[in-house]
């Protein structure tokens, strides 16, 4: 009993640390590193380069997510309660998000390297950006829930 509440516990700090990091980079490289490389690239440098810092972002997110996952599985106290469900249905949502960015950066990287055409990029680039404001919202979302103590569960 000690050592699943031992490990539930690494675990669950484990997650909300990466999910830190994940909120973190994901907010620095939208916030920063995009606009900078467009003020001072613009065009298809800024997309190589952002092509190629999206899929280490997308590593880190499947990473948070996994251990989210596993804390789930593991502590049953995560589980309970309007946190549990609303944790669940984030983690849900995210990871639902996450593969949609995935499948959608990889249309992305064929769609200019196989037409050339910038018409259709800027259309499916628009969507593939909602998905991606979707995916930062969702995070933003379970960082809220894991912030509440948990003694104010007890008061449902």
């Amino acid at each position: 009993m000690l050592i699943r509440s031992v490990a539930g516990g690494l675990v669950r700090f484990l997650a909300r640390a990466s999910l830190a990091i994940y909120f973190g980079g994901f907010t620095f490289y939208a916030a920063v590193v995009v606009p900078d490389l467009h003020e001072n690239l613009g065009g298809m440098e800024t997309g190589e380069i952002s092509r190629r810092v999206a899929i280490f972002l997308y590593a880190i997110g499947a990473g948070t997510l996994s251990l989210s996952w596993l804390g789930l599985a593991i502590d049953r106290d995560q589980r309970g309660g309007w946190r549990g469900k609303t944790r669940f249905g984030l983690l849900l949502l995210s990871s639902l998000l996450l593969m949609a960015l995935v499948l959608m950066h990889r249309s992305l990287g064929s769609q200019i390297d196989e037409t050339g055409s910038t018409t259709a990029f800027r259309s499916f680039h628009e969507q593939y950006l909602m998905v991606w404001t979707g995916q930062w919202l969702a995070i933003l979302g379970l960082m809220a829930v894991e912030s509440f103590p948990k003694n104010r569960e007890k008061s449902e």
